[in-house]
């Protein structure tokens, strides 16, 4: 019975290791694939949808800014700075949630190595 357990728990261990190695080699996409391994994949969603709004937001102000007026120049180069710091607050809020994901995942790993052992 317990040798089941063991080889179980080996096995899981196993399929976590290769997880986070195909990780490690797979880049970005695959990092960011796993902010949606969570509860909170709406949220996560939203995130993602709010950061390409606010890239097109950004894109559309830069675009007002080099074609406005001298008098209209002001208002659209802050509109401009704003939307560059919306975009950096929720694409850092993406990362967070992502490596919170990845951090809860090697815990629950490390626990189960801790109780396989022990």
């Amino acid at each position: 019975m317990k040798n089941e357990i063991d080889e179980k728990i080996k096995r899981e261990l196993q399929k976590q290791s290769e997880e986070l190695d195909e990780l490690i080699d797979g880049g970005l996409k695959s990092y960011l694939k796993l902010g949606f391994e969570s509860r909170f994949v709406g949220i996560m969603k939203i995130g993602y949808l709010l950061a390409i709004l606010f890239t097109f937001l950004l894109v559309w102000c830069g675009y007002e800014f080099f074609n406005a007026s001298s008098d209209n120049q002001v208002f659209w180069g802050v509109c401009f700075i704003l939307s560059v710091n919306i975009q950096i607050a929720v694409k850092l809020w993406i990362f967070m949630q992502t490596n919170q994901n990845i951090l809860s995942k090697e815990l629950r790993l490390m626990q189960l190595r801790q109780n396989s052992n022990g």
